[in-house]
Parts: structure tokens; C-alpha cells; sequence
């Protein structure tokens, strides 16, 4: 399995400046695609921003440390995800985006490349679907303007068919557990 998502990974290596959307279904899948594209970044020489839940973290985090050395560890910055995504006490695209810039600011500082794994989660579905579609236009400009890959994963068992097909179109790519592909709608929905 390893080289295939290995390989898997080498398309995104390509896609500086984009905002990839991954809707998984398999943990075990998610888990070794997070890692993938994590030790992928580190060997580019990238700095890795992971915002995850402490859970998932624990099982990516202690696959990555048997691949890296103590140095390179140095280049990942791990955020939780409930606290990066509810910092202002509700999902709030402003907040969200401003904390994003502010972190991915303190590492162009060191003027190192930037990749990101964000696993968006949250409690009650119906509050936040609208939020979420602004968050994921806004963060489509800022992943651009800021030339950061960038993967926002969401569980496709929490997702409605109508916020999966948002999602879809708001993602200019879309990472499969088979590779990464184009999203056609993509352009419909910013013309």
C-alpha cells in the first residue's frame, strides 16, 4: 500500500497554490494519506502545518516519527482542529481565516514553502453547512494568494449530498484514495 500512496502523492507536489478537497471514507485510508502527504513535504523541504483532533493526530504523529529524524519533526506545527475551527466560540470564516494567515505569516518569516492538512469537523451539521461553503471560498483565496498546498478533509459519512457537491465545486482538486483529479465543476462555480 505504501507505494501506492506514494505515488498517489506525486501529482500534489505539482499543485502549489491549490486547495485540494479530500472527502474519506476509511480512517485507516485517511490516516496513511495524511502521513503521505506529510513525510512527502517534509522531504521537498516544506513546512507542515497538520490542524487535526488529538485522536487522529496520535496515529498520523507516531507514523511520521518512525520516518523522520528529530530535526525534520521540527518542521511540523500541529493544531487542533476544534480549537483552530471554533477559536471565536462558533465556526467563524473571519477568525478562521485571519488564524490561518497568522500561522502560515510566522513561517514565511523563515521563508520556507508551506503545505497544509486541515480535518474540518464539527457538531451539528445543520448550524454550520452555509459557514462552511464561505469558509471554503475564502480559504480557496487565501491557499492561492498565499501559494500553500493545502488539503481540507472532511468525513463523506457527516457530509449531506448537497454540501458534498458544494464542496466539490468550491475545490479546484480533489484528492481520491486512487490519486488526484481535476474537479470539472470547479470552474461553474466561480464564473
Amino acid at each position: 500500500m505504501k507505494n501506492k500512496l506514494d505515488k498517489q502523492m506525486v501529482p500534489i507536489q505539482k499543485l502549489v497554490g491549490q486547495h485540494i478537497l479530500y472527502c474519506y471514507k476509511d480512517s485507516h485510508f485517511y490516516i496513511e494519506n495524511a502521513v503521505s502527504f506529510i513525510l512527502t513535504g517534509i522531504k521537498q523541504g516544506d513546512y507542515v502545518v497538520v490542524i487535526e483532533n488529538d485522536r487522529l493526530f496520535r496515529l498520523i504523529d507516531e507514523k511520521v516519527k518512525t520516518q523522520l529524524r528529530k530535526g525534520q519533526l521540527n518542521q511540523i506545527n500541529y493544531v487542533n482542529n476544534f480549537d483552530f475551527y471554533f477559536s471565536n466560540g462558533d465556526f467563524h470564516t473571519p477568525t478562521i481565516i485571519s488564524s490561518f494567515a497568522t500561522i502560515l505569516d510566522s513561517v514565511y518569516a523563515k521563508r520556507k514553502s508551506i503545505r497544509t492538512w486541515a480535518h474540518v469537523e464539527w457538531g451539528n451539521l445543520q448550524e454550520i453547512t452555509c459557514k462552511i461553503i464561505d469558509f471554503e471560498v475564502a480559504a480557496n483565496q487565501t491557499v492561492h494568494s498565499m501559494n500553500t498546498t493545502s488539503v481540507c478533509a472532511y468525513d463523506v459519512d457527516r457530509l449531506s449530498e448537497p454540501l458534498k457537491e458544494s464542496l466539490m465545486r468550491s475545490h479546484p482538486y480533489q484528492l481520491t484514495d486512487d490519486g488526484v483529479i481535476c474537479s470539472t465543476d470547479h470552474q461553474k462555480f466561480f464564473k
